[in-house]
Formats: C-alpha cells, structure tokens, sequence
C-alpha cells in the first residue's frame, strides 16, 4: 500500500495501481466549477482511450496545486486561467510568472458556467438576508443581485462551494451562488436557477505538468515575455507573428512586481512551437525581449474533435 500525502490532501492507493493512476489535483473543496472541469477532463481522457486511470484529487489553493505538480506529488493539475465575462485569473498568471517557473501547460478545457441561487429550504428573494459567494461569482451575477437580492448583504469566500458549505450550516435565510453539483451533495434547494448576467459565461481551465504536448493539428502556444521600455517595442515583436500570418489569441499585461511601469506581457498564438513557423517567430523575437518563456503548446479546446471530424 502506498501513501500519498501532502499538507493539504491524504490519498492511498493500493500498490498495484499507484503506477497506473494518474492524479489530477483541482481547487476544492468539493462541488466548486474545478471539480466539474476536472469531471470533464477525466471523461475526455476516457473517451480517448487514455492508457491510464485518473482520479481528482481536492487540494486546497492554487499554489498548493502548483506545488504537488513541480515536486511529483500530483502528476497534472487543473487552474482556471481566464473568464469570459471576466477576465483572466490574475492569481493564476502571477504565480506562473513569478512562483512556479519549471510547469508547463499541457492542455485546456472550456466549462460553461452556470450560477444557481442555493438555500437550506425555499425563500423569497427578500427574505434572504446574506448572499455568500466567490467574488467572481457573485460579479458575474451581479446584475441579479441589483435586481432581487438588492437587500441582502454581500459576503464573499473562497469558492463557490465553501459559500454553499456555509449555507448549508446557517439556520438563519442565507443564499449562496453556485453549482448545482454544490447543491446535490450538500442537499441544498435551487431556488434560482441560471442567474449568471450572461448565458455564454465560460470559463477556460489550462491543465499543468512538466512537460507540455507533442506536436498534432490545432494546438496553440502560450508564452511569458517583457520587452525594453522603448517606443515600439511591442509592435517589434507583434510585426514578427503579423508577417508569418500567425494569429494572436490573447494577449494581456502584468505588472512585473519590481518597478512602477513595467509589465510582462502574457501572448497565446496558434501554433505548436515546433511548427516551422512559429519557432521561427519566437527564434526572432527574442533579440527584442527582455525575457521571454514559453509555458507551454497544447491541443486547443475542442481540437481533437476538430480532427475527428475533418
């Protein structure tokens, strides 16, 4: 019998298998949107014949993910990387740029997200005195909020599922928002269901490891870079991707964290970085940059299926 254990997680795995299974580590606690996009990448993997077994495992902050996955504790983890209504997870870039420099991103996965209002047993909106949630939650229902819970205090935690937890607790009318996987197993009431301000909300989750994907059709690449503060600088290394006609899926900036004014710049492209043309590009760029870091080139979301189909 094997052990496996951490600060944060206590896992055994009978001998026999621990070298067959492959340990997925996601935010907790359990019933949060990591836990279902973890349950989506696993079923994936499994739909594609995936050689070995894999089974989620709860740990509790995104550095403690990062941790087991550099050390070998966890062989993959998932984060939330960027939200479609809003934005990326800063938390997430700043501590691949400046934390947890050797992991790699492997792979993707976009999960449509759906908020539900949960309760210990049914209410009025305006009974509720305390609506509890993640801050990115309760900002992608805000416009609900300003409608029917414009009463309610505001309380904000550490994920969807901790606000559902704490309901749960409460005798007194709380309300949280989360998912309705949160409300199955904490035996919740969805009093509300769908109440996110815009139907397409999604969020895309990068899967982590120590090494990133070998070369297949419809991959992307994401890399790290600062440049010199100069005028043009960035248009020198955008011109480079522009003339070889590769395209641009993100590009967004961060403060480097030691002077006032300067940013790294975190860029997504198609493209693998093998592609003759794309490590042409990165090969050039790099007498403009200060630094520069590739984090990873991984199969796009939906891309095996792209190539199924084609």
């Amino acid at each position: 019998m094997e052990v496996f254990k951490s600060d944060s997680l206590y896992l055994i795995v009978p001998e026999k298998e621990w070298s067959k299974l492959k340990r997925i580590g996601y935010l907790g606690p359990p019933g949060t949107f990591s836990e279902l996009a973890a349950r989506f990448y696993i079923d994936q993997l499994r739909k594609v014949g995936h050689d070995e077994e894999a089974d989620a495992v709860c740990l509790s902050s995104f550095a403690d993910i990062l941790s087991a996955v550099e050390s070998g504790e966890l062989e993959e983890g998932l984060l939330p990387f960027e939200n479609s209504t809003e934005g990326s997870i800063n938390v997430i870039l700043d501590l691949l740029a400046h934390r947890f420099k050797e992991v790699k991103i492997k792979g993707e996965a976009i999960i449509p997200v759906v908020h539900q209002l949960l309760a210990r047993q049914w209410m009025s909106a305006d009974e509720i005195e305390v609506v509890v949630s993640h801050p990115q939650a309760l900002a992608q229902c805000w416009g609900f909020i300003e409608q029917y819970l414009y009463l309610a205090q505001k309380k904000e935690v550490i994920s969807t599922a901790e606000a559902a937890r704490l309901v749960s607790l409460h005798q007194e009318p709380w309300a949280a928002i989360g998912t309705s996987l949160a409300a199955e197993t904490l035996n919740l009431v969805v009093i509300a269901g769908n109440i996110n301000d815009y139907p397409e909300n999604a969020t895309r989750f990068v899967i982590i490891a120590m090494q990133d994907s070998k070369p297949v059709s419809g991959c992307k690449t994401s890399l790290i870079l600062s440049v010199n503060d100069r005028p043009g600088a960035l248009y020198d290394i955008l011109k480079e991707f522009a003339s070889r006609e590769i395209n641009l899926t993100h590009i967004e900036s961060r403060p480097t964290k030691s002077r006032l004014g300067d940013y790294l710049f975190f860029i997504d492209l198609e493209g693998h970085r093998k592609d003759a043309h794309v490590c042409d590009a990165l090969s050039c760029i790099k007498r403009y940059t200060v630094s520069m870091r590739i984090l990873g080139s991984y199969p796009a979301h939906g891309a095996a299926k792209k190539r199924e189909n084609s």
